[in-house]
């Protein structure tokens, strides 16, 4: 049998466990995480089911648009667009009767929606493709819709434009009504650009604005402003009036730019020193005749409501006066280029009520 131990030299206590929780306390932190993993899966869950939603409505949205535009419904297919930001200040041309004119020329058939996809860069921002096509037209795009205030109702955010800038100065209309301004908003369609004025016309000035998603469309390089038949009859009628009573003048000037000055530039004309006011005699050959009664007016450039022509264009003047060289009176006639042997340049403003020809050297 051992000896007693004396105290303080016996075997170390066994140590107590450390750190170990109560049950419950690891219940609740169990239950903690399970929650909150749970509403992590429910967030997911609940935004891949609202984006679902939304891309389904993205697709309804633009195949009702593209609908509307089929059938010339423009007050529909407007209630699809976000009317806040896509018109540049000019919807004058969303309307019914542009629509109709240019479903009669050129309808707007087979139209072929398929699935949205959400753009991976902008929030909110959703891609449809679409084809369809446009009188002879076959059309393959993507059709941009946006969010704007509710999932419920996106917007189709993808507009066109016409640019009218070629034009600018006379006011057009398309497919029949005014446009506001040189730059306005249209429906995928069919549009033919046209002068207000019956005395104008635009030479090519039909526009296939087919792409709902291009941004611009502008008419070809090769359409301009030009004089209709009515403007040359118009501009022919009143300068051959004029210009043939300027031939039957005997005045010096007689108003129509075919002016004879009295005291002549000696440095560049020696038969007269002085012109007898009331001697003067004018009168056409036949061929320069001809040329005066086919004049041709043309826009003039930078003010297109001005129609236009050079004086060239008139024929010469032929022309006899009585002239002095020193002391002695007596009638000559004039040289082709002396003064007076040209007419002046007319033009006719086609917005003065008066429709008075002016006359410019």
């Amino acid at each position: 049998m051992s000896a007693p131990q004396p105290p303080g030299t016996g075997l170390p206590a066994a140590p107590k466990p450390a750190g170990r929780r109560p049950v419950n306390q690891r219940l609740i932190v169990g239950i903690v995480i399970a929650l909150a993993l749970a509403m992590v899966a429910a967030g997911i869950v609940t935004s891949w089911v609202r984006d679902r939603g939304t891309l389904g409505k993205a697709r309804e949205v633009v195949e009702d648009y593209l609908t509307a535009v089929a059938e010339g419904d423009a007050d529909r297919a407007r209630s699809h667009l976000d009317t806040s930001r896509n018109y540049s200040g000019d919807d004058s041309l969303l309307t019914d009767e542009v629509l109709r004119a240019s479903k009669e020329r050129a309808p707007m058939s087979g139209i072929d929606v398929g699935e949205a996809t959400k753009d991976q860069d902008r929030s909110a921002t959703y891609h449809v493709p679409v084809s369809y096509t446009v009188g002879e037209d076959t059309v393959s795009t993507t059709v941009e819709v946006q969010v704007i205030s509710s999932p419920d109702d996106p917007v189709v955010i993808s507009l066109t434009r016409l640019r009218l800038d070629q034009y600018r100065g006379a006011e057009v209309t398309v497919n029949g009504v005014t446009a506001r301004s040189n730059a306005p908003a249209v429906f995928p369609g069919s549009y033919t650009v046209a002068p207000a004025s019956e005395y104008l016309e635009i030479v090519r000035g039909d526009v296939a604005a087919t792409d709902v998603a291009k941004e611009d469309y502008t008419p070809s390089k090769e359409s301009h402003l030009a004089v209709s038949e009515a403007g040359v009859e118009l501009f022919r009628d009143k300068v051959v009036a004029e210009a043939e009573r300027c031939l039957a003048s005997t005045r010096l000037d007689p108003g129509c730019g075919a002016v004879m000055p009295q005291h002549p530039d000696p440095a560049l004309y020696f038969k007269c020193a002085e012109v007898r006011e009331g001697s003067v005699h004018r009168w056409q050959e036949p061929e320069e005749a001809a040329r005066l009664h086919s004049v041709t007016p043309e826009p003039k450039i930078g003010s297109p409501t001005v129609i236009r022509a050079d004086g060239d264009q008139l024929g010469r003047i032929r022309l006899t006066a009585t002239c002095r060289q020193g002391d002695t009176w007596s009638e000559r006639e004039m040289d082709r280029y002396d003064p007076g042997t040209r007419f002046g340049s007319p033009s006719l403003d086609l917005t003065d009520p008066d429709r008075k020809i002016m006359w410019t050297t």
